[in-house]
């Protein structure tokens, strides 16, 4: 029996992995300038963790001190885990009776929840158990970013019998601010249902934004691309530097693009970008960046091998200094380490960057 999940990345523990997460098309804005934003500190995770015990049945009758992990501390009982990480503003929870119920909830694909269902039935639960976590401040929306099933399936002995099955569904959330969609890692809220309504888990990443006063203006459009040739010529290790046709706006870069000879994007989204709890840098400023999937392919005939690259550029015709923002480093010609200051939260000097794929050579 295998059985296969969209992958979602959050920077919270990492991809669920296996296959590419579908977003769900939604009209964005016409950018032409952004406000820039600052986190707001937290500065009592306790506090975060207590709020959610009292809105999670399983963690009511918590009652031992939580314990304190490098990047989170924890409470636990015999089937499941609540962490809250960082400086409080992300959390996970985790039910393992649950997902040992999924397989004996299975239902066949045309009976699984529709996205409309589970659109509704995620923000259900955010109203009644996370209300008081992802709180939306004054022109903020929390949309629907992207609907997932896990699915079972396998043969019989004999080959005769094929055997699959929806066993949970995952919904997605992101944030808008002003009508500017969040990019990125940040401001995710996700949910997985069992088909009998039981929820199997669920993860945010919802920092609080503040406005500094300061607005970028957009760079062009064929400047975003430019900036994206020349990153994903460091991280491929190769020449992008096919000619490109200006588009007449950032909405209108959605791909398939060629970059260079070996080097295509597939999608890109402009906004606010937060890169998520693991990878921000608490000090830096919530700025415009454009996040992108690149897909990278080698060799010839039998022996091609495809590799995935994502991450953001800045898209701001002058975009503020950030330590830990691989391709803004990158543009600014700022030497960087790749591994030290992994930890979630931190606000310290952190030095990322040589290319990372966003998934290996296959």
């Amino acid at each position: 029996m295998r059985s296969h999940y969209l992958a979602i990345c959050l920077g919270l523990t990492g991809c669920l992995a296996a296959l590419t997460l579908p977003l769900v098309a939604q009209e964005l804005p016409k950018l032409a300038s952004i406000p820039i934003l600052m986190r707001q500190r937290e500065v009592d995770p306790a506090t975060k963790l207590a709020l959610l015990r009292e809105s999670i049945p399983a963690a009511k009758s918590y009652t031992s001190e939580p314990e304190k992990l490098s990047d989170r501390i924890r409470i636990s009982g015999s089937t499941w885990r609540l962490d809250v990480f960082g400086d409080g503003s992300g959390a996970e929870f985790a039910d393992a009776d649950a997902f040992e119920r999924a397989h004996s909830s299975g239902v066949q694909p045309s009976q699984a929840m529709s996205n409309e269902a589970l659109e509704a039935s995620g923000r259900a639960f955010v109203e009644r158990t996370l209300s008081r976590l992802i709180v939306l401040q004054q022109d903020e929306r929390l949309v629907l970013a992207a609907t997932s099933r896990r699915t079972e399936g396998g043969v019989a002995p004999g080959g005769e019998r094929a055997y699959s099955a929806v066993v949970a569904n995952r919904v997605v959330f992101s944030r808008e601010i002003g009508g500017i969609p969040v990019v990125g890692a940040g401001s995710k809220v996700t949910v997985t249902f069992l088909n009998d309504g039981a929820v199997a888990s669920f993860r945010y990443d919802w920092p609080m934004y503040t406005r500094t006063g300061r607005v970028q203006a957009m760079a062009a459009p064929i400047e975003v691309l430019h900036r994206l040739q020349r990153v994903s010529g460091v991280r491929t290790k190769t020449e992008a530097d096919r000619a490109l046709e200006a588009p007449p706006n950032l909405e209108s870069i959605t791909g398939p693009i060629k970059l260079g000879a070996n080097v295509e994007l597939q999608d890109m989204k402009c906004g606010y970008y937060d890169p998520g709890l693991a990878l921000r840098d608490q000090a830096a400023p919530i700025q415009a960046g454009c996040y992108y999937h690149l897909l990278e392919t080698r060799g010839e005939g039998e022996y091609v091998t495809t590799a995935g690259y994502s991450g953001a550029v800045p898209a701001a015709a002058s975009f503020e200094p950030d330590t830990r923002w691989p391709e803004a480093n990158v543009l600014l010609g700022v030497k960087t380490k790749e591994q030290e200051g992994r930890n979630a939260g931190s606000s310290k000097k952190i030095q990322p960057v040589t290319p990372r794929p966003g998934a290996q050579d296959q």
